[in-house]
């Protein structure tokens, strides 16, 4: 199953919540919008940053990313053409036009089976990598997600999360890590994260203050973010 995570800033004085609300309220369209892209599951968040605002989707498919931007950007349906509008207005992004970056690559993908289909509360958020050390990155994420996955998986399952995606966007104002979680309380389980002194968290800790600038200390729990969007909710709700 393609999944994806991505970064859209947000432009000064636009409400990233505009594309939400247009799901929101035409739930129908939505339906069928995301039917014909092959989208199964969608979540959209809000973060603050000192750099501002962003925006990070999690999208979850059976197509390729580039495969459902391209169906999207040519679709003939009123609330796609809405929504393209919507992201060229509110995060500068023209998705009827080829990218202007290298596409993202995915660096971790960690799914609890022992927890089984049910999909349980998510969170996302962005960091800026540091120039030059994506290959630092890289190597970082094959080693956690590869040669010490059980140690990963064991220090999420303490902290009740059940998913883990890590995705580099690559951005015209440089690289971009995007993560979303999944679990019983992420936000809860990111606090304990922060917090634990097991030797692993220790070294994954140690590890992104090597990738990440000064000011993203995963030593302290995230700052507030906002859920704008769940196509789990707005599905039931209609």
């Amino acid at each position: 199953m393609p999944k994806s995570a991505m970064v859209f800033p947000v432009q000064p004085g636009k409400d990233p919540r505009a594309g939400a609300d247009l799901f929101n309220e035409r739930p129908e369209e939505y339906r069928e919008s995301r039917k014909r892209l092959g989208v199964t599951m969608e979540r959209a968040y809000e973060m603050a940053t000192p750099m501002g605002a962003f925006v990070i989707a999690y999208v979850e498919g059976d197509r390729p990313l580039t495969d459902t931007f391209g169906l999207l950007s040519q679709s003939d349906l009123d609330i796609d053409r809405e929504f393209l509008r919507h992201i060229q207005d509110v995060h500068g992004v023209d998705m009827t036009q080829p990218p202007q970056s290298d596409p993202p690559e995915v660096l971790g993908d960690w799914v609890d089976e022992s927890a089984g289909s049910a999909r349980k509360r998510g969170l996302a958020f962005c960091a800026p990598v540091m120039p030059g050390a994506e290959d630092r990155g890289r190597a970082f994420a094959k080693e956690a997600w590869g040669a010490r996955k059980d140690e990963l998986a064991e220090s999420r399952r303490e902290k009740g999360l059940t998913r883990e995606f890590v995705m580099l966007n690559h951005t015209p104002n440089g690289d971009v890590v995007c993560v979303y979680l999944e679990g019983d309380d992420p936000v809860e389980g990111n606090r304990k994260f922060a917090e634990s002194s097991s030797e692993f968290d220790r070294w994954f800790r140690n590890e992104c203050k090597s990738i990440f600038p000064p000011e993203v200390n995963f030593d302290e729990p995230l700052p507030p973010i906002t859920q704008i969007f769940d196509s789990q909710e707005a599905l039931v709700a209609s």
